[in-house]
């Protein structure tokens, strides 16, 4: 680094958030150098103070339950480190749809009646960013949101959040933060309740207000990864008194489908390349929404009741209710 360089003042938060940011968007491994580079200023001018920099920050990301993966290089570059972040190890895997794919399920979202959160979940897993706009670092992982500074800290620190929640005030100690499917969680001790709650971070009310530092310890057992329900637990959490059904999903979306819900849910491949699977819908809202998310490369075939579930939500949608 050049002499004279000055590290621009900044939180280590927004630190952390703009390395997601940047090992999330680019397609090759970078190394400590290069994150440097492209981050500007935000890193010392000392190699020795930006590598202690650069591992607490990534030290911190794993915490959260970012996986950043390494790689050491070879050749002429024997022994430096690469480093990025595979971003289907922690948010749900992209469905590869077209972008007509994507055009037409947008319009369906915008006119049918299943609510702002519900449609803009269901644009998240298609990638809604190609369609609405110009894809950028922060909109690609969710980390537009006004508050992810002031939660970060609290995570990193130790303080205690206030914020409204679902018409309450809440009052919480952040143990974890985890990036899943598409939104960020916050994994705590809720005192209201008095137990571990988990707050998705896009659904808070207003601002969030931070106490002191230290305010609480994190339990040695905590394990962020599993405090989050995946999209497969998500879908069986439901009071539907059928709680699988069988869906047949075309060759190009298959391979996704198969990765989410691991080699037990496949039922049977078939020579086209098309796979059935076997999916947790006890949840219906949430399967309506997975479902149609793949817009028609994919068809319930069993049971009846499902079927006729899905025929009537598509007639809804054709007459707008």
């Amino acid at each position: 680094m050049p002499t004279g360089f000055k590290a621009v003042k900044i939180s280590q938060a927004e630190r952390m958030m703009n390395l997601l940011a940047l090992l999330v968007d680019r397609a090759k491994p970078l190394t400590l150098r290069q994150v440097r580079q492209e981050l500007g200023k935000q890193y010392p001018d000392s190699d020795e103070a930006a590598r202690a920099a650069f591992e607490r920050d990534k030290a911190a990301l794993r915490e959260m339950g970012i996986p950043i993966e390494t790689k050491t290089l070879g050749g002429d570059a024997a022994g430096e480190v690469t480093y990025w972040v595979n971003r289907s190890n922690y948010e749900l895997s992209d469905l590869r749809l077209t972008d007509e794919e994507r055009a037409a399920l947008q319009l369906a979202v915008a006119t049918v009646h299943l609510g702002a959160q519900h449609g803009e979940e269901a644009l998240w897993k298609l990638g809604s960013e190609r369609i609405l706009g110009k894809a950028s670092m922060s909109i690609n992982i969710g980390l537009v949101d006004q508050n992810m500074g002031t939660i970060t800290d609290a995570v990193m620190k130790r303080k205690t959040l206030n914020f409204d929640y679902k018409g309450e005030k809440r009052q919480v100690d952040p143990y974890g933060m985890l990036s899943r499917n598409g939104f960020w969680y916050i994994i705590g001790f809720d005192h209201l309740r008095r137990d571990k709650r988990v707050f998705r971070v896009d659904r808070i009310e207003g601002s969030v207000v931070a106490g002191e530092a230290r305010a609480f310890k994190t339990p040695v057992d905590f394990d962020v990864a599993a405090a989050v329900p995946t999209e497969k637990q998500m879908l069986a959490a439901g009071d539907g008194e059928v709680t699988t059904a069988v869906v047949l999903v075309d060759a190009s979306l298959a391979p996704g489908v198969r990765r989410e819900f691991g080699e037990s849910s496949v039922i049977r491949d078939r020579d086209d390349g098309s796979v059935e699977f076997s999916i947790p819908c006890a949840n219906l809202d949430g399967f309506r929404l997975w479902l149609f998310a793949m817009v028609d490369s994919a068809e319930v075939l069993e049971p009846q009741s499902v079927r006729d579930q899905v025929v009537q939500w598509l007639e809804n949608l054709a007459a707008g209710k």
